[in-house]
């Protein structure tokens, strides 16, 4: 950042962080933080996600089959250069429930950072206004009382429900704070699916343990063998 403030930009407009190096509202830790923050939730959630979809399916042979069915009905109705629309994304039904459970099995963000407004009484406790929380989305994704079998891939659970609107699967967050680049993410990985069931099929090389603490991380970096269909 110091190098781009003394060095000003390669472009003649203004990137991202010109304009966020201009802004004197800012301290130069906000400005760090906003940085580090737009990294992390515009590639790295996305990139997670893909990988926890690819880790669930090789898995799921059967949910393949039936992902691969609908990309096919989806590409037989266009030419072979046509480029995937927002119509295709609408019509991607199944491929919406897998991205859904992959969410909630994987848990890509596991917790938020929160900041109670007021005094909070929840049961036999009392949060102090001022006192920091951190909601952990994976208890609630995870949890048997809200979700039956929580521990396996099931994307048809999702069939026919309006859970993902609900309290008990936020894989985004809520309110005010909730992810603006929620529908992009998935926009996303829809289309990166349609090119990788059509045209590839994988298996693990080897088992790999996808870790939650702090943030998802497969050990061995989740190596696959792939190969074109």
């Amino acid at each position: 950042m110091e190098e781009r403030r003394k060095g000003g930009s390669l472009n003649k407009k203004a990137a991202f962080l010109d304009v966020l190096l201009s802004n004197d509202e800012l301290s130069q830790d906000d400005k760090v933080t906003f940085v580090l923050d737009s990294l992390l939730a515009g590639y790295e959630t996305t990139s997670t996600l893909v990988s926890m979809v690819v880790y669930f399916l090789a898995k799921s042979p059967k949910c393949i089959k039936q992902l691969k069915e609908e990309h096919e009905s989806i590409r037989s109705s266009k030419g072979p250069d046509d480029f995937l629309t927002a119509e295709d994304y609408k019509k991607m039904a199944y491929t919406q429930r897998v991205i859904n459970e992959a969410l909630r099995c994987g848990n890509v963000v596991k917790f938020l950072h929160r900041k109670a407004l007021k005094d909070v009484k929840y049961k036999d406790y009392l949060i102090p206004a001022g006192w920091k929380v951190l909601p952990v989305l994976g208890a609630v994704h995870l949890d048997p009382a809200l979700h039956v079998n929580p521990e396996q891939f099931l994307p048809c659970r999702w069939e026919g429900s309006n859970q993902t609107t609900g309290k008990k699967f936020q894989p985004f967050g809520g309110g005010l704070r909730l992810c603006p680049g929620s529908e992009l993410g998935k926009v996303e990985v829809a289309f990166f699916l349609h090119h990788l069931v059509l045209n590839y099929r994988w298996r693990m090389d080897g088992e790999d343990i996808p870790m939650a603490y702090p943030y998802v991380e497969f050990r061995r970096g989740l190596p696959i063998d792939i190969e074109p269909v």
